[in-house]
Formats: structure tokens, sequence, C-alpha cells
């Protein structure tokens, strides 16, 4: 057997396949703001020294032009510029930069999407302490066709030493964005350089527009001490990857909160690598085991992030993460062991929402913390330590005391009949501070009384309309509950009028089910 040997080969034509490339169009213009940007981080110290002689607000400025009617698209930055080297570099097909860890990853960017735009891309460029500007212009369809030798022209008269810049444009354009196009094209750059703008590094133009990013701390849920739901998290993740690189560990850090009020399209998490949004705002990244499958509840409302990946493989149009092994189950069980407390916060229904039932979370916790402080109180040790005051005789000549009492000098708030029995509601502001908040009388067959004590110090901590529904409430039906416990078992049993009072509690829900 004889073995020979075949060329791979690679034909010209290749550069025609781009323009059916999966790209979005805010993914292929950012292919130009990635070159831009990274050349900047690439020469970051001689830019801001030369940007800051010309007091420029940030260093780095690109401005995009687009006019599909005109068939302009036009992107300038005062980034470095390029040397004769760099740009016979940068034309090269598939051949990577220096270095490959920042946003130019493959060498392919500026190419693939220009040849997604357009059929006809010119760039000029001048480097910074160079005495040359370059000027080369492309034809896809003629380099396609096997002609692959591109003309460049040089001027060196005129030419500044402080000047540096790079203008791309591309004409003869394979699709033109309209209408609502053009302002999700802002929308996503925004939200893509989001970390350039917090930086103060990036002053980015789109179609005489700069562009920002709003931050959401104000929109996020505030917690019982008064701080924002917010928290950072970072840890690392390994594979099973048989590729010895993508076996060690790769850090994982972002932060996650929970916003007060949202819609679906604000939350879920925002992919980070080298610092730009590989996929966020507004089609995010929601892993399964946090926000389930296609849900639309108040979690997947309200539960929002960051996640920074720069270790990770991210796909030729930079849209996604490119997973290897278990590394995204990894993250999500990771993350949901880290805020469970926030999936179940950001899940619970808010007050003032017409679909909510109880209290928020916040009032929960609150009332709970509250609660808790009471209890350990030494004043509460010392009620609960202390020997009866009253026997039980003292206790019932109490009860008939102010049984008489109202009954001889105060009106009912109302009566209610409740099949043989009658309910006489009181409320009384002339009992004194000391008298118990409650009293009932609720010995005879027919009817009970129920006086609630207004002087009482509890009453005066009772909120809202609410708040005295649901104690009197408790009032009015402790005393059916004690009624109901005696007349059935002759006795009053503790657990029994429980029973009974849990009913009883119930029944607005059922009202409301019933008129509904």
């Amino acid at each position: 057997m004889t073995k020979t040997a075949l060329r791979f080969q690679v034909g010209n034509n290749i550069i025609q396949s781009y323009k059916r490339l999966a790209y979005t169009p805010w993914h292929a213009i950012a292919e130009f703001v990635d070159n831009s940007t990274q050349s900047f981080f690439n020469n970051r110290t001689a830019l801001e020294e030369a940007n800051k002689k010309a007091r420029l607000p940030r260093p780095l400025r690109v401005v995009i032009d687009y006019d599909a009617s005109k068939n302009i698209f036009r992107v300038e930055d005062n980034a470095m510029g390029m040397s004769f080297e760099e740009l016979t570099h940068a034309l090269h097909l598939s051949k990577p930069p220096e270095n490959t860890s920042g946003r130019s990853q493959f060498g392919m960017g500026m190419k693939t999407a220009a040849s997604w735009l357009g059929n006809q891309w010119t760039i000029t460029t001048k480097k910074l302490g160079d005495n040359r500007k370059y000027t080369v212009e492309i034809d896809v369809n003629r380099i396609a066709s096997g002609k692959n030798e591109v003309q460049y022209t040089v001027q060196t008269e005129g030419i500044e030493l402080d000047n540096h810049y790079t203008i791309i444009s591309v004409s003869d354009h394979n699709r033109k964005f309209h209408g609502r196009t053009v302002g999700k094209i802002a929308q996503y750059l925004r939200s893509m350089y989001r970390q350039d703008f917090r930086d103060e590094t990036l002053a980015l133009v789109w179609r005489g527009e700069e562009l920002n990013w709003e931050e959401v701390d104000h929109r996020l849920a505030i917690d019982i001490n008064g701080n924002p739901y917010r928290k950072r998290f970072q840890f690392k993740v390994g594979t099973d990857s048989e590729d010895p690189d993508d076996k060690k560990d790769k850090d994982v850090r972002g932060w996650m909160g929970v916003l007060a009020q949202g819609k679906r399209r604000d939350a879920g998490l925002t992919i980070f690598h080298s610092n730009r949004v590989i996929k966020g705002w507004p089609e995010t990244y929601r892993p399964e085991e946090i926000y389930g499958d296609e849900r639309n509840d108040l979690l997947n409302q309200r539960l929002l992030g960051e996640i920074h990946l720069d270790g990770f493989l991210v796909s030729h149009t930079k849209d996604a993460i490119q997973w290897m092994g278990d590394q995204e189950e990894q993250i999500e069980k990771e993350l949901k062991k880290l805020f469970m407390d926030y999936m179940r916060f950001a899940n619970e229904p808010k007050k003032g929402n017409e679909e909510s039932r109880g209290p928020s979370y916040r009032e929960k916790e609150v009332a709970v913390l509250e609660l808790e402080t009471e209890l350990s109180s030494n004043e509460l040790a010392d009620a609960v330590n202390l020997p009866p005051m009253l026997s039980e005789e003292m206790v019932e000549e109490s009860v008939k005391a102010v049984i008489k009492q109202v009954s001889e000098n105060a009106s009912p708030r109302f009566i209610v009949k409740i099949g043989q029995v009658t309910v006489y509601l009181y409320l009384q502001s002339d009992m004194s501070i000391n008298d118990r908040y409650l009293t009932v009388e609720a010995a005879r067959s027919d009817e009970i009384i129920i006086v609630v004590n207004e002087n009482h110090p509890h009453w005066y901590q009772i909120r809202g309309s609410e708040g005295v529904l649901n104690y009197l409430r408790h009032c009015v039906y402790d005393g059916i509950a004690e009624w109901q416990a005696t007349k059935k078992l002759g006795t009053i049993d503790p657990d029994t009028i429980k029973v009974f009072k849990d009913g009883y509690l119930r029944i607005p829900m059922e009202m409301e089910k019933h008129s509904s």
C-alpha cells in the first residue's frame, strides 16, 4: 500500500461565502468596534497621552455612519491606526493577531463583517508617529474570481505625525437596514459596549447619536436593611474535554440582582467576554436550571445579572459561548446554589400587583425580625415567668364587668346574625390602657359579645385599613371559635378552637371564588 499526500486548498471564492454567515446586523457592526477598541487597549498608554492633548472627554472615539438610501456604511476611529505591515496582516484571511486574548481572536472579524455587509470596501489608515497614510480598496467579487492582488496608495505629503485613525467604508451593500432594525442596532450596541462606557473609555456614535448605557441599580429591590438586592460571585469550573487547554479551570465572575419591578426583556443573564457583551439585553441568556423552560413568571421578569467568561471559547460570530464538556451545567448548578434566596425572592409577588397575594418578601422579613427581637426581650421573659395575677374567678368577674358596662353604655358597631347566633362587636375607646385587648362573652347559646379595647397599646401599632381588618378579623373569629367549641364540647379546648378558627380565616378567599 502506497501512502501519498494531497494538498489542502482553500479557494479565493470563500470570501463570497461570508455574506451568508449567520450574523445579526449588530454583531457584524460590532466587529469593527471590536477592532477599534482592541487597537486602543493594545496601545493604551500612548493613545491616552496623545488624546489627552486633544482634550477629548473619552480617549477612544468610534463614529459609525449608515444610510441605506445613499449606500453609505462608514466607521472611523481615533485608535492607533496601522502601519503597512499591520495593514498587510489585517488583510490576511484567518491570520490571528499577535494578541488573541482580547476582542480580536481569530483574525477574521473585519473581513467577514465587511464582506457580509457589502462587496466593495475601502480602508484608510494612519498610525500614530508614522508619516504615511495608506488607502486600500477591496473588491470581493474580483478576489473571488482569483485576482487577489490588492492595489493600495501611500500618501506622505501633509501628514502630521500626531494624527492616528482608521476609516473603513463599505458599499455595494448585500443587505440594507431600515426602520426598527436601525433602532435595534443602537439598542444592542449600547448593551454590548456598556463596560467601555462605564470605564469612560469609549465614545461610540451611531448615526449622529452618542450611545450610552443606562444602569439598573436604581431599579433594584431593597432588602430589610435598605441595601439593594445585588451580590457578586466568583468561582472556577473545569471540563471533561480532551483538549489540554480546555481542561484548565476557568474563572467565572459577575453579579446577580433582583429588580423591584421588571419585564421579561429586562431579566436574564448578560454574558461578557473580554468586557464585551456576547449575549445580553434585550435577548439575554437564561440557564434552564434557574429560569426554567420558556416561563414568564416573576422570576423571569425580575432576576438579572452579568457573567464574565473570559477564558471560554466564543463562536466565530461572537454571539455565543462554545461550551466544552459540562461547563454550562457546572455554571448553572453553582449559580443556583449561590442565589437560591434571590430566586425565591424574585418569584415573590409584590404589593400593588393585581395578581399578588399576601405580604411581600421584604414585609415578611421585617415582621419576622421584629417578632424575633420582641420574643428575645427581657420584658417578655418577665411577663412569661411572672405567676398569674388573677384567679379564674377574678377573670370571670372582670369579663362580666366589661360586658355589663358596654351593654348599658355603648352601642355595638355592628350586629350580625349567623344562623341561630347573633354577634355583637363593640370597639371601645374609653376603656383603660390596663384593660384586656379583647373581651369575649360566649357562654350563651344564641349570642356572642366581642369587645375590642381601642385604648390598648397594641391598637396603636396597627397601620392602615388592612391592618385594622385583619386584627378585628382575628378578634371576632377568636370569639366565634370559643363559642362554637363551648357549644359542641361543653368546654373550651385550645386545639378545637384553632381548628374552627382556621376554617373562618379561609372564608374571604372562598367568597372571592364564588363572586368570580
